[in-house]
């Protein structure tokens, strides 16, 4: 199947080219880095495809859904507890008996059948009903608050996976592009060396950075392989073209973002439920310790003894019953302080999910800020690099500079441009972690159509 398939034979109609490494031939499976670069090209998957494809079949966001449907199952059970309940019991059975001792002896067996319709109807339960209602609730809602994280981490992860191989693609074009210039360099300073006009160290040391080179190249490669087979994990299949992309609206200030990250958060409004549901535990443990007040109605048919059903006894009974614990060994005590100590370490963890978020939130907002600032002057350092390899190569060619100029220079280039491709994805990844840490990270940013589904 193609999707067994590594992601250069997968795309193997793409790279037919063969690079030489000074000597070493790479396979035909090489990446051709234009093809998946080109953002406008006709059938280049976008985000939004990515997302919708990672909803539709990623089975952790699925189980997570499955889980939301059960807690909801429990509410319905919560709410049925308060209604009334009809047991029916019917028995069919045999009886041997033999009384010793007594003259005469006696001897009795035979079959009889019994049956029983019993009505019940809760009528005060000192809150007990109540508290296990209002905990299901809250356990129903941290689920759906789970689920939410779980579809907003899909989210990152997938823009994640998106961009890190858009940035390892372009890195690895970065690395065939300075692979180029060294190789035409080695050509040159070899052609000098043959006419005598340069020295065999010079060709030595254009050996040297070429190899480099072609080191990087390989390690570009197996970048893109990793990347792609992550894509894949979460997508389904191999990407063909990787559309530019969406751009994302501004986020709001820190403070602001703290503010939102309270309200929004579904990890710290997950742990907010999981409070409430182990408060709610702790008021049906105290329940249990009080009054509970129930009717009942009985409706019987049972044989006057156990050996036969010729003679029967029809019979019904209602009334109203009240039950309480007097003496239990402590269960009920202990289970009141367990309740309790469960409810404080729920306050201690949402307390910490709540510092937690914030740090998250704070680290994010900082390295966003870093490169926003920082991507300018990498795109100008790019700029300045070209032009300076450029005019370099012209001047050494002229004897103005050496060939380590060059070098070095075209050695900038590639860090120029390295950097400025891994700010721009950090960045993007950035903005997408911060609106995640705050809450406000939706699919409808990049698919409409999914709107809801983290939820649903």
């Amino acid at each position: 199947m193609a999707q067994s398939r590594s992601f250069f034979s997968f795309h193997a109609q793409q790279y037919l080219r063969t690079f030489t490494y000074t000597g070493i031939a790479l396979a035909p499976g090489l990446l051709t880095v234009a093809a998946l670069a080109v953002s406008s090209a006709a059938g280049a998957e976008t985000l939004e495809q990515a997302l919708v494809a990672a909803f539709a079949r990623n089975p952790s966001l699925q189980g997570n859904r499955d889980l939301v449907r059960a807690a909801g199952e429990d509410v319905v059970q919560a709410k049925a507890a308060f209604g009334p309940t009809l047991e029916a019991e019917a028995r069919h059975a045999f009886t041997a008996a033999r009384i010793r001792g007594a003259p005469p002896p006696a001897q009795d067996s035979g079959f009889a059948t019994s049956a029983q319709l019993t009505l019940s109807q809760p009528l005060f339960t000192s809150g007990s009903l109540s508290a296990n209602l209002d905990a299901a609730r809250a356990a129903a809602l941290a689920e759906r608050e789970r689920v939410r994280a779980a579809g907003q981490k899909l989210i990152l992860d997938v823009v994640d996976a998106y961009v890190s191989l858009q940035r390892d693609i372009e890195l690895h074009g970065v690395a065939l592009e300075i692979h180029r210039l060294l190789r035409q360099q080695r050509d040159a300073t070899a052609s000098r060396y043959r006419l005598r006009d340069a020295t065999a160290p010079d060709l030595d040391q254009t050996v040297n950075r070429l190899e480099l080179a072609a080191a990087r190249v390989i390690a570009a490669r197996s970048a893109v392989e990793a990347s792609a087979a992550r894509y894949r994990n979460l997508v389904g299949t191999y990407p063909d073209r990787l559309a530019t992309p969406p751009a994302l609206p501004a986020p709001p200030q820190l403070d602001a973002l703290y503010a939102a990250a309270e309200t929004h958060n579904p990890a710290l409004a997950a742990a907010k439920y999981a409070e409430a549901r182990s408060r709610a535990v702790l008021g049906a443990a105290r329940a249990r310790m009080r009054p509970q007040v129930r009717a009942f109605a009985t409706v019987a048919r049972d044989p006057l003894t156990p050996y036969q059903n010729t003679l029967r006894e029809e019979s019904v009974s209602a009334g109203i019953s009240l039950t309480m614990p007097i003496y239990t060994g402590g269960q009920l005590s202990a289970a009141v302080r367990e309740a309790m100590d469960r409810n404080l370490a729920d306050q201690q963890f949402t307390e910490q999910v709540r510092r937690d978020v914030r740090e998250s939130l704070a680290a994010d907002w900082s390295v966003l800020r870093a490169t926003t600032e920082a991507m300018p002057r990498y795109d100008t350092a790019v700029r300045a690099a070209e032009s300076a390899v450029e005019g370099v190569r012209q001047q050494e060619r002229s004897g103005i500079r050496t060939l380590r100029d060059v070098l070095d220079v075209t050695n900038d280039l590639l860090t120029a441009r390295t950097e400025a491709a891994q700010t721009r994805a950090e960045m993007y990844l950035r903005q997408i972690a911060v609106l995640r840490d705050a809450g406000l990270l939706d699919i409808g940013m990049f698919a409409p159509a999914l709107i809801g589904k983290p939820e649903s």
